[in-house]
């Protein structure tokens, strides 16, 4: 009996609610647009010109980041960026080649299982897991060595470390 008067109490309070929201919502849209106005006088307006603030700026002479003076004009100017543009770009020859071999598949390191006759690698090799034992080819990889965090990897005749992930 108790539970059907908390009911019939918690309904009423929950009509109550949407009743007041719904009279909210229609109590504008019936009002037809008739908004009571209110008188304005022009002393209520009082208008003050707004000086603008203005300041010059210097040139900086040092570099705030390195902390080293600036030598010459860092920026170039209109003048000499049509000369800055038409210059020669010299190409240092100190900079070595990097011979970069896209053709290794994505690799990730696992770990490893040990089970008491064998011990199987986890090596993903481009979103495939692979359980591997040591010079075990597949897609010609082999696992030459398997040290505690890595594992050494070859591929067409250039080794590789893989390291744990975490």
């Amino acid at each position: 009996m108790a539970k059907k008067k908390i009911n019939i109490i918690l309904i009423l309070i929950v009509l109550g609610l949407w009743g007041t929201v719904v009279y909210k919502a229609s109590h504008h849209s019936f009002n037809n647009g008739i908004m009571p106005k209110k008188q304005i006088k022009d002393s209520d307006f009082i208008l003050s010109q707004i000086n603008k603030d203005t300041f010059k700026l210097d040139k900086i002479n040092r570099d705030p980041f390195l902390n080293k003076s600036l030598q010459g004009d860092p920026i170039p100017s209109k003048k000499q960026s049509s000369n800055y543009s038409s210059m020669p770009k010299k190409i240092p020859d100190a900079i070595p080649k990097v011979k970069q071999n896209s053709n290794w598949p994505t690799l990730l390191y696992y770990g490893c299982i040990k089970s008491k006759n064998q011990e199987l690698i986890l090596l993903k090799i481009d979103s495939k897991l692979f359980r591997l034992k040591l010079n075990d080819p597949i897609n010609g990889l082999v696992i030459k060595k398997k040290y505690k965090d890595s594992v050494e990897v070859r591929f067409n005749s250039e080794t590789r470390i893989v390291s744990l992930k975490k």
